[in-house]
Order: structure tokens, then sequence, then C-alpha cells
């Protein structure tokens, strides 16, 4: 009996490796667990400590450059100090920008390395707990235990699969938190902190057009160069700390897939979450994450003044 008490949480892992199980949770539940997980999030940036210039309006058709400034026209340094943001910060070089490229670039020691500290510590703070907790009430089998949550979120996000050639080439991490280069085009990055070092590292050629669309301090849709390939839109949330965004992008995965958004809210300002799953080798990866916005509500504008 004990040896079967040991084995039945992995064997849960092995029949969830064929398919994300179904998950029953009303949009009003994803609503206030995002509100949640906004609330608990103390590493957040708080307004004066971002400046965003904006400037003038793009539309993705459109190949001229509508901001010759940078985006971010002032990060306090004091969040890059705190430790989730240290330890994401480690994790930039590990990558090969261009599909088809195994990865890691770094070795696999250090990759190992880094991203078991960055777990580590992310899966102690508040957001990732309360998911956790959240995903046990609820009796997802991602939470049968805090050692298959970190199986889980290891897998989902860090795990290497294929975007091209059939090598081991990226991951849900890399997409959606440092960005890739496939068929002539950028692809994913999802993620200001990202955004902001890209645009300050020279050597990276980064180069911001303007916006289609713009919710304060709170997400934007932006249009881009790195290195002379094109992103026609890409959105990030701002401000928002690495352990909110992998909470809120993890619930909204599990939650809602491909055409079924997971609709929450960010200071009052409606938000639609996009994800899309990938199957290689009878895994589950994240394919992509990514927010949009929704109607600019005047309870959205009165918070954001």
């Amino acid at each position: 009996m004990r040896s079967l008490l040991v084995l039945f949480p992995i064997l849960v892992a092995l029949v969830w490796c064929q398919r994300i199980p179904n998950f029953t949770v009303s949009n009003a539940e994803l609503l206030a667990m995002a509100k949640k997980l906004r609330q608990v999030d103390v590493n957040r940036a708080r307004p004066d400590q971002i400046k965003l210039n904006y400037q003038k309006h793009t539309v993705t058709r459109d190949d001229s450059d509508a901001a010759p400034a940078k985006l971010f026209s002032r990060v306090d340094s004091s969040l890059l100090r705190k430790p989730s943001y240290e330890l994401y910060l480690n994790l930039m070089d590990n990558f090969n920008r261009q599909t088809g490229i195994t990865e890691p670039r770094v070795s696999q020691t250090e990759e190992k390395a880094e991203v078991g500290k960055f777990l580590d510590h992310v899966l102690a703070t508040q957001p990732m707990q309360e998911l956790y907790n959240w995903f046990k009430a609820k009796g997802h089998p991602i939470a049968t235990s805090p050692q298959n949550f970190r199986f889980w979120i290891g897998q989902l996000w860090f795990s290497h699969y294929s975007r091209a050639l059939g090598r081991p080439d990226t991951s849900g991490f890399e997409h959606v938190f440092i960005g890739e280069a496939k068929n002539g085009e950028i692809s994913g990055l999802h993620n200001w902190l990202r955004f902001y070092v890209l645009e300050n590292n020279r050597t990276e050629n980064f180069d911001y057009k303007g916006f289609t669309v713009k919710r304060f301090n709170i997400m934007g849709a932006l249009k881009f160069t790195w290195d002379g390939l094109l992103k026609r839109v890409g959105s990030i949330l701002i401000g928002t700390s690495p352990e909110y965004d992998m909470a809120l992008y993890t619930m909204c995965f599990l939650s809602r897939r491909g055409r079924e958004t997971c609709d929450v809210e960010l200071d009052g300002c409606p938000l639609q979450i996009t994800s899309f799953e990938i199957m290689q080798q009878n895994k589950v990866y994240i394919g992509s994450i990514y927010p949009t916005a929704g109607r600019l509500t005047d309870e959205c504008r009165a918070q954001n003044r």
C-alpha cells in the first residue's frame, strides 16, 4: 500500500503528459483570482518607478517609425535588485534567439542551476503560493503536492521542445519571457523587463517603433525591431513582477486555451489572456501566452489618472 501511495503522484504526472486535464472554472472565479494575484504581487513596480514614453500610434501594416525615442524613459534601478528580477536577468543569456538551433546556449549544467534557483525562489513568492493553494483547493492534478507543482511548472515553462527542424530549440519561457526569431520575424517576447533590457543594450540593435494599443502603465501592444527583424505587434504587461506574470499566465493556460480567452482585469482595466499549447512526444508545453486589451472602461481611466 505504501509503495502505491508513493507511486500515485508519479502515475498522475505520467497520465497528464498525454494531455491537459479538463478543468471547470467560471469566468468570475478567474477574474477574482487574477485580482488576488495582483493584490499579493508585492514586488511589482510602484507607479513612480516606471515612466513610459509611448509616442505615436502606429498600425501593423505600416513600416515607418512612429517613436524616435525609447518606450521606457525611466525604470527605478532598485526594481532590478529584487531577487526574482535578478534571477530572471541571469537567465537572459541562456537562449539562442534563432529557432532551429538546439538549446541551451550555455552549458546544460549552468542552465539547470540557474533555472533551479529561479524556480525555487519564484515558487516561494506570494503569487505562486496563492496559485498553488487555489489549484489544490480545486483538486487540480498540478497541485497534488508542492513537489508535483514544481515539476509541472518546470515542465510547462522550461522543458525544451521544437519549433523548427525537429530540434529542441525553444521553450515556453523562451518564447514568452525572452523572445525568438523565426522565419525572418520576431516571435514571442511578452515581458516588459525583457523589453526594457533589450532597449538599453546597444549590441541588441533594438528599436521601439510605436504602439497599436496602450493602457497607461498597465499594458501596451507595441511594434519594434530587434537586430533588423520586425515584430508587428507584441503585447506586454507593464511593471508586473516575473512571479506575477508566471502565476497569471499559468492560471490562464490551464483554464482557457486556443479560442477561449482568459478574461481578467489589472487595476480596473479589462484584459484578455490568450494562450496556446503545443504537444510533442506525448508531452504538453506552453506554446505562447500574451495579453490583449479589452474595452477601455471609466474605472480603468479613473484608477490610472
